[in-house]
């Protein structure tokens, strides 16, 4: 409740609740894709894309600038910590520059831009797979790379969508649960 002619009170996060925040969707995000791994083998993290709750949540809780940092280092230290198994050093870049894009993209929308959550999520992860592509066409057309994971760009782009169908639905449905949980339980802000 606000008095006339005074602004409502708007709660931000403290830096240190970034850094607590972001370092735990950090964590989430390697050590979900080693679960998914464990149980359901190589092909339970290609099809259900565990890496990317974090870094989508990440987003909606740090906003573009960290959310965009969370998506960055996750694969990175993913890598590092798996010895260079999850996701291959091959892979890491792109990986590190779409999921930059998906933690990037949804704090833009939702944060900045004020969408609601189901629009924010869906832009950013149809912006997160552009980079992808779109990283995919410098790597192969203008650096002239081989990549034995991509003979084209349309292909791996779109090779990486079909396979990941119940991983994009599982997000478009636990990730708002989980916002709208979290929001009840008073551990996301207003905006």
């Amino acid at each position: 409740m606000t008095r006339a002619g005074t602004k409502p009170v708007r709660r931000t996060i403290s830096m240190t609740r970034r850094l607590a925040y972001g370092g735990l969707t950090v964590a989430m995000g390697v050590i979900l894709p080693q679960l998914f791994h464990m149980v359901g083998g190589d092909m339970a993290g290609k099809t259900l894309l565990p890496m990317h709750i974090p870094v989508l949540l990440g987003g909606f809780f740090l906003g573009p600038v960290w959310g965009g940092l969370v998506g960055l280092l996750t694969p990175a230290a993913s890598c590092l910590i798996t010895g260079f198994l999850m996701p291959a050093p091959m892979m890491l870049p792109f990986m590190m520059l779409e999921l930059a894009g998906y933690g990037m993209l949804t704090g833009l929308f939702f944060q900045k831009l004020r969408l609601p959550t189901f629009p924010s999520l869906l832009l950013a992860m149809l912006g997160g797979r552009t980079i992808y592509f779109l990283s995919l066409v410098t790597a192969l057309q203008l650096l002239h790379l081989r990549l034995p994971f991509a003979a084209s760009a349309w292909a791996a782009a779109a090779g990486a969508v079909v396979t990941g169908l119940p991983g994009i639905v599982v997000q478009m449905v636990v990730i708002p649960a989980l916002l709208l949980a979290l929001k009840k339980g008073g551990l996301l802000y207003e905006r």
